[in-house]
């Protein structure tokens, strides 16, 4: 696939599309995890696979402009979101800004970095093992890759399943094809890859316990207040919540 062909996927991370209000929120949380960590390790040298939302991004952003992380890269596929990015933060001139116009599997960097991030990264790519054992080898022996991933045993997904109402808990919607997803995550399945990749995993956390599909929780007038308490209750029961956080760590 030509690099090109992945600006065809940017309308699914724009305002009108049927889960953009959700995906803010999940993403919102995992920036949450994200922002804690920071906080805690103080890294020097951050690598991002991904603009997407900029939601992350505009995180990490917070901590280079007040001189807390010293150098910032971003690798990213699409020149549009890129372009996009750039002049939604006004970023036409800071030097410990990086933005590489690349492939996840051509990256190559002499830096190594103290925090790698990869939110909702591994559902997209051919091979998420080839680039987790690419990744590891730009981690500083202290570094951690932070990573999410959408959860097929989601509570609502699990339900949906045992009603008839879902015929394959890891079968894609075509929302998941226009969001260019290739596959799910469960929680076994995302430690395996770790373990399989020479990295232990650590701080494992859920992100939304949604109990019923988004259309429903739309019909019965979710309000915030509901959204931020399904946000906070899932933390704590990643194995069925709607996305998954975890760290990998060096051995």
């Amino acid at each position: 696939m030509e690099k090109e062909k992945l600006n065809q996927h940017i309308t699914a991370y724009q305002k009108g599309f049927q889960f953009f209000d959700e995906n803010t929120l999940i993403i919102g949380k995992f920036s949450e995890f994200l922002d804690e960590k920071i906080k805690i390790t103080l890294p020097q040298n951050v690598l991002s696979l991904g603009i997407g939302y900029e939601i992350v991004s505009s995180t990490i952003l917070k901590y280079l402009k007040k001189n807390v992380i010293k150098k910032y890269d971003i690798i990213e596929g699409s020149d549009a979101i890129i372009k996009n990015f750039l002049k939604d933060n006004g970023l036409s001139n800071l030097d410990s800004l990086n933005i590489i116009h690349s492939y996840f599997e051509e990256f190559e960097s002499k830096t190594l970095y103290d925090l790698i991030e990869m939110g909702f990264i591994l559902e997209h790519v051919d091979n998420p093992h080839q680039i987790l054992e690419r990744y590891k080898n730009f981690l500083s022996p202290n570094g951690v890759i932070c990573i999410g991933v959408p959860n097929a045993r989601s509570l609502h997904r699990l339900i949906g399943y045992e009603a008839g109402l879902l015929a394959d808990l890891y079968a894609l919607s075509p929302a998941d094809i226009e969001l260019g997803h290739k596959r799910y995550f469960d929680l076994p399945k995302i430690l395996n890859l770790i373990t399989e990749c020479g990295l232990k995993y650590d701080n494992i956390k859920g992100i939304m316990l949604k109990p019923i599909t988004t259309a429903q929780m739309k019909t019965l007038n979710f309000n915030e207040r509901l959204y931020q308490a399904l946000l906070k209750i899932g933390k704590n029961y990643p194995e069925i919540s709607n996305a998954i956080y975890v760290e990998a760590l060096k051995i």
